[in-house]
């Protein structure tokens, strides 16, 4: 992948590892949409769905008078998204196929837009701010969630963590993907024309039975198929079937722990 993009290429494991992902950042996203005023009965736009969390993280906040309506450019996610929903009896979010970046799937206005971790992904990411910001109503929301991919993932960072995060970091960085998109939010609202944000930064820590190893064990199997295209390490050299427990191990000789990566929620509301 020349070009930026979606860096995961197992689509159905990254469906389940965004999933199991959510467990982890959805209770920060929600307290950054809680602090910016997102609420009952408002229409929110949610970019970048995958795997619907966000969208179902909203469509709690704005409660049965409101809803949410979804955007995601692969359409195998958008069916496995929309079933979710179905299945879990969630009638005020729907999701459409469509591209972020551009926006020319959506319709009418809303009263806010939101998204977590997808600006680092787009090739313009200031240029989907204003574009975001165009569908929403004067004096609405813009509430963005993007995190720095770039810092110690455990402490102590062992040989072992170190090597998976370098290799992470390489395959970002080889893709253009924004690796410390969080950190780049304030100047991009100000680029795109919005006023400056209110800014919050969390990140989720555990040590002991408390440590998710197995979560940034998931996050390199995902990234795996990406690894070995770009000739930056093998199936072998990362051994995802036995690297949650390899990662834990280390953390729990040195009495260690996990550290996701620090999350930062920039929201405004537009003028005019």
């Amino acid at each position: 992948m020349g070009e930026s993009g979606y860096t995961f290429a197992d689509r159905g494991h990254e469906q389940r590892r965004l999933a199991s992902q959510a467990a982890g950042f959805d209770p920060l996203t929600e307290r950054v949409f809680q602090a910016a005023g997102v609420g009952v009965g408002m229409r929110v736009l949610d970019l970048g769905s995958g795997a619907g969390d966000v969208a179902l993280l909203a469509a709690r906040l704005v409660g049965p008078e409101g809803e949410v309506v979804g955007i995601e450019r692969d359409p195998a996610a958008v069916a496995s998204a929309t079933d979710r929903v179905r299945r879990a009896e969630v009638d005020n979010v729907r999701f459409i196929e469509g591209d972020v970046q551009a926006l020319d799937a959506i319709t009418g206005t809303f009263d806010a837009v939101v998204g977590r971790l997808v600006l680092m992904y787009l090739p313009d990411p200031v240029d989907a701010i204003r574009r975001a910001a165009g569908v929403v109503r004067p004096g609405g929301l813009v509430c963005l969630h993007e995190g720095d991919m770039t810092y110690d993932w455990a402490s102590p960072m062992t040989p072992l963590w170190t090597q998976m995060r370098a290799w992470f970091i390489e395959a970002l960085e080889r893709t253009n993907v924004a690796t410390r998109m969080g950190l780049s939010l304030f100047p991009a609202f100000l680029a795109a024309g919005l006023p400056a944000p209110e800014l919050r930064m969390e990140c989720a820590v555990g040590g002991g039975e408390r440590a998710r190893a197995w979560g940034w064990a998931n996050v390199m199997r995902g990234v795996l198929p990406l690894l070995e295209r770009l000739e930056i390490a093998t199936a072998e050299d990362v051994d995802p079937d036995t690297l949650a427990d390899r990662l834990n191990r280390d953390l729990q000789d040195a009495d260690g722990i996990v550290i996701w990566p620090p999350m930062t929620g920039a929201w405004a509301r537009t003028t005019g």
